[in-house]
């Protein structure tokens, strides 16, 4: 993850605290971070760098160091020591150790210094020689490089060659990020390690071996090639072996560094190997955890809830017994409730006073702190000796079973062997003892539920009931109050509509009397034109006057108009009589407010709703009459003409193109029916219940209101009959309407 500090920070801050500061500053340490200290002196663990820099102050603050830099010069010496603590130090020392020289480790800063904190910069190499290098890192986008880091850089640079007993490297930085530059920039120079003794003894022997034969020869009288040959060979053979004994001291050298890097591989793979153990060890914790949690998950007995755990705990975790003690608080003391394995027969049979120093079951269950006894023959803590003997425990370990801030119980596990439990055992014990209590709570919150649920029941019954009653007469009231509202909504439209109709109506009258009563005059007038015409051409004239008179009837064509006369005659008062009969039932429909009771024929006004919804129905919608014998029924007029008004207009939107409307009537008993079928797609069935709903429609928007089949509804409630709508499967609508023959109340 970018932005992470690598494992080594951590595994020198714990040493470094603990020698500065002592095991509080390393429990503070461990406190903030949040992790335990073996996870954090572990290889391969990776910190924040936010968290990273909470440390950094809280070391310093711990150690009273208000200088940042100050403080990471301190630390970074401390790690650069490379001291061979395998507990603290990293595989990245004995490394370094093993490049043998200063060059070798600078060409190799990038794996040393980059991999420890690749995460937070990128480190480069830009030059290097003999004595000298020039190293630049740059913080990674979004990182901000903290003081602390660079200064441990740049000390770990400077110190790197006391590793091999050479003086410390001179760092000159030019350029640095945490003081707002893009990056860090740094020249290091160092003095590389001398030939040393095994090199030069033997020279300097050769060399002195040598000067001692050219003396000597020159004393002889030899020549002096002689003298300078056998000088030269003896510095050759002192160079010789100061070369071989110098290989010699490398190659043990190597050898020590290999033997020191073997161990290394050694002790981490015993490392690993425990973290695999630790791994296994943690896996089948986990395994026990998930299968006690769906077991005791299953049940809602706390019986079987407590039978389960110990059982898990002493056959699946190996442990040689374990117990459960339950607390009873009205009398103060903790008793055996639950047991399995080794001497638990009589773990029922226990109890002890609920007293801290009654024993370790008695102050966990007082203090809900958890206990761990290594050894009951030195333990420190106050034990229930009795209790001790009967079960046969040497050691054990007991948390509580809490639930909130409440503690109803203690589970222990314990073993007949001293020192047989750690801090893992105290882990996985009181993460069981959390699921017991957590499954025990709710089997117990659900019996409370349970219990309350049946004592209530009746109450709430009979205060069901007293609602529904009350809201149903709330409802009903409520949709009165809708229905008259609406109503008188309505009444005042068709009220303002029936005035108009009325004029309407009344103004159309009187040229459509005209014109009916001029048809019989102009029919009268023109028979007798006829008959005179007749008369006409019986006259004798002369043959001459004859055809003319005759060409000019022909071009005239008087035949074809005498032929026509009469049957348009007969369409102008049969148009006559059309518009009449509308105007009459333009003027039946206004009379809306009357409410005057009255014999009505169905039959008439159903027929007179046709007439006002032939715009709707001609040369589209088929009408089939299926009338049957009806006596007149007991009504108010203009509310019944709306009721059938409403459904055949429903009825003929409903029909897309062609299609057909049936009526039929008939008589059953007292009653007169009305039937309405049409061919449309009909009404789906989820909302066919709610068609007679004030304001439902299905209707695109601003096509309907949704009052019509609503105030139909209530009209023929008010006349004392009902209203059904059904859709059959083969399709279409079916609206039928039942009205008492005689008025009711």
């Amino acid at each position: 993850m970018p932005g992470t500090v690598n494992c080594i920070f951590t595994k020198v801050l714990i040493p470094f605290v603990e020698r500065e500061v002592g095991p509080e500053g390393v429990a503070a340490i461990l406190r903030v971070a949040g992790r335990s200290r073996d996870y954090l002196v572990a290889d391969h663990n990776w910190l924040p760098l936010p968290l990273a820099n909470e440390l950094v102050r809280l070391a310093m603050e711990l150690m009273g160091e208000l200088d940042e830099e100050r403080w990471a010069r301190r630390y970074a010496e401390y790690l650069m020591e490379w001291r061979p603590s395998r507990a603290d130090r990293h595989y990245l020392g004995t490394y370094a150790m093993a490049l043998g020289e200063p060059r070798r480790y600078f060409e190799r800063s990038h794996t040393i210094w980059g991999n420890n904190s690749s995460r937070l910069l990128h480190f480069e190499l830009v030059d290097i020689s003999r004595r000298r290098a020039r190293f630049r890192w740059t913080p990674e986008a979004g990182v901000s490089m903290p003081r602390w880091l660079c200064t441990w850089i740049k000390v770990g640079c400077e110190r790197a060659t006391t590793v091999w007993g050479l003086p410390p490297a001179i760092v000159t930085e030019t350029e640095c990020s945490a003081a707002g530059a893009p990056a860090c920039l740094v020249d290091v120079r160092w003095t590389n390690p001398p030939l040393g003794r095994p090199f030069w003894a033997p020279v300097a022997a050769g060399a002195i071996v040598g000067a001692a034969a050219v003396l000597l020869l020159a004393t002889q009288a030899a020549p002096l090639t002689v003298g300078v040959a056998a000088g030269a060979l003896s510095v050759l053979a002192g160079l010789s072996g100061g070369l071989a004994l110098r290989e010699r001291a490398r190659r043990r050298h190597a050898q020590r560094l290999l033997d020191l890097q073997s161990e290394e591989i050694i002790y981490s793979n015993k490392a690993l190997e425990k973290k695999f153990r630790d791994l296994e060890d943690k896996i089948e914790q986990l395994s026990l955890l998930i299968d006690l949690g769906a077991a005791v998950n299953a049940t809602l007995d706390p019986e079987k809830i407590y039978e389960q755990a110990v059982q898990r705990l002493v056959h699946r975790m190996g442990y040689q017994s374990a117990h459960f003690f339950l607390v009873d608080h009205e009398r103060r003391v903790v008793r055996g409730h639950k047991g399995a394995g080794r001497a638990s027969a009589g773990v029922e049979e226990v109890e002890m006073p609920l007293d801290a120093n009654a024993g370790a079951v008695a102050r966990v269950a007082t203090t809900g702190l958890p206990v761990q006894v290594e050894d009951v023959e030195a333990s420190p803590t106050p034990l229930h000796l009795p209790t001790v003997r009967a079960l046969d425990v040497r050691s054990f370990v007991a948390v509580p079973l809490r639930v909130k801030d409440r503690v109803f119980g203690v589970l222990t596990v314990a073993a007949s062997e001293p020192s047989r439990f750690a801090a893992a055992d105290l882990e996985l014990v009181s993460a069981v003892a959390n699921h017991v209590a957590l499954a025990v709570d709710r089997a117990e919150s659900f019996h409370t539920i349970e219990e309350l649920t049946r004592g209530l029941e009746d109450k709430v019954r009979v205060r069901t009931e007293q609602l529904r009653a009350a809201n149903e007469e709330l409802q009903a009231a409520y949709r009165d109050l809708q229905v008259t509202q609406m109503q008188l909504v309505q009444r005042e439209k068709m009220a303002s509509v029936g005035q108009l109709v009325a004029g309407v109506a009344h103004e159309l009258n009187n040229p459509i009397g005209f014109v009916f009563s001029n048809v019989t005059t102009l029919d009268d007038f023109v028979r007798r034109l006829r008959a005179m015409l007749d008369e006409y051409r019986q006259v004798d004239l002369p043959e001459t006057d004859r055809a003319r008179i005759a060409e000019r009837w022909t071009a005239l064509k008087v035949d074809y108009a005498l032929k026509y006369l009469d049957s348009m005659i007969g369409g102008i008062r049969e148009g006559a009589e059309r518009a009449r009969k509308i105007v009459r039932d333009l003027r039946v429909f206004a009379r809306g407010q009357d409410e005057v009771w009255q014999a009505v024929d169905l039959h008439e006004e159903l027929e007179s709703s046709l007439t006002l919804l032939n715009h709707l129905l001609k040369d589209r919608v088929v009408v089939h009459r299926e009338f049957g014998e009806l006596p007149s029924v007991e009504c108010i007029r203009s509310q019944i003409d709306q009721v059938f008004l409403n459904l055949l207009a429903n009825a003929a939107q409903a029909i897309v193109g062609p299609g057909e409307i049936t009526i039929e009537t008939r008589r059953d008993g007292d009653v007169a029916v009305v039937g309405i079928v049409d061919t449309g797609p009909g009404i789906p069935a989820g909302v066919i219940g709610r068609v007679f709903d004030p304001f439902f429609t299905t209707k695109p928007v601003g096509e309907g209101t949704g009052l019509g089949l609503s105030i139909s509804y209530e009209i023929v409630k008010k006349h004392g009959g009902e209203i059904r709508a059904e859709s059959p499967p083969a399709g279409g609508a079916v609206f039928t309407v039942r009205l008492p023959v005689a008025r009711r109340g």
